[in-house]
């Protein structure tokens, strides 16, 4: 099995998140009428959980913390913040 790019880079485990990066994630999800909250938040990594509009957890998302992810979330522990 191949590991993926925050494996190799380091990171305990690989990323989950998607190609496209997690900040495009968010706003799709958003979109749609769900919401996100962090799950755990290190200085490298994030995990984030992503909440139907009813409240139930439908899957979770994670990636290394990079910038442009660290200027979306803007200290956000939740997307209705």
């Amino acid at each position: 099995m191949s590991q993926g790019y925050a494996a190799r880079e380091g990171h305990s485990r690989p990323e989950t998140g998607p190609p496209g990066g997690l900040v495009s994630v968010l706003e799709r999800w958003e979109a749609a009428g769900g919401h996100w909250e962090v799950l755990e938040l290190r200085e490298d990594w994030i995990e984030v959980a992503l909440v139907s509009c009813d409240g139930e957890q439908m899957s979770r998302a994670s990636s290394p913390r990079t910038s442009v992810l660290r200027s979306y979330l803007d200290d956000r522990g939740v997307s209705t913040d």
